[in-house]
């Protein structure tokens, strides 16, 4: 396959895709410009957002200051949702299965993006004015290669989730969509 794709989701390599499917992970907020992709048989391996070929479909990014080492750092401005007027907060079921990792810095995590309550061992409710996809993106990072996340905007009727497998992500996606 020519042109095609592959994805480093937390050291597991997923693909190959095609650019068009690759770009509906960027519209579905699967595929983050921070994601790690590379053409199918390379080992070189570069952020999706300085990739040519997808940079135009991230947001852009503020400028950054460099750090001691040299490094740009910056903050990724979260996708503009016309049903998000700014100021206005969401409400969000966060469930995880951790198996990884201990709970204390994911629940820092969900306590940064607003007024949070542990409802269940496994279950918080969050109230944000972060998109769904900003809110799995974030807590993607203090999560594991056996932890699963799956996030529920509550007032738009969205969800964004991380490491169910294939199977599960096309079973999701049919009743998600149903339901719509």
């Amino acid at each position: 396959m020519s042109g095609t794709w592959t994805i480093n989701a937390g050291g597991r390599v997923y693909g190959p895709f095609s650019p068009d499917r690759m770009r509906s992970f960027v519209a579905e907020g699967r595929l983050a410009s921070t994601s790690l992709v590379a053409r199918e048989n390379s080992s070189e391996w570069h952020e999706a957002g300085n990739e040519p070929e997808f940079a135009d479909l991230f947001p852009t990014v503020e400028s950054g200051r460099q750090d001691a080492a040299g490094e740009r750092s910056g903050t990724e401005l979260p996708p503009k949702d016309p049903a998000l007027q700014q100021g206005q907060r969401s409400h969000f079921a966060i469930v995880v299965d951790l198996k990884s990792h201990t709970v204390a810095k994911l629940e820092n995590a969900i306590a940064a993006l607003g007024p949070a309550y542990r409802l269940l061992p496994n279950v918080w409710i969050v109230t944000t004015e972060q998109t769904v996809s900003a809110v799995r993106n974030r807590l993607v990072q203090e999560l594991g290669k056996s932890d699963s996340l799956f996030v529920v905007d509550a007032s738009r009727g969205k969800a964004a989730w991380f490491n169910f497998g294939p199977e599960a992500d096309v079973r999701i996606r049919r009743v998600w969509q149903k339901a719509s």
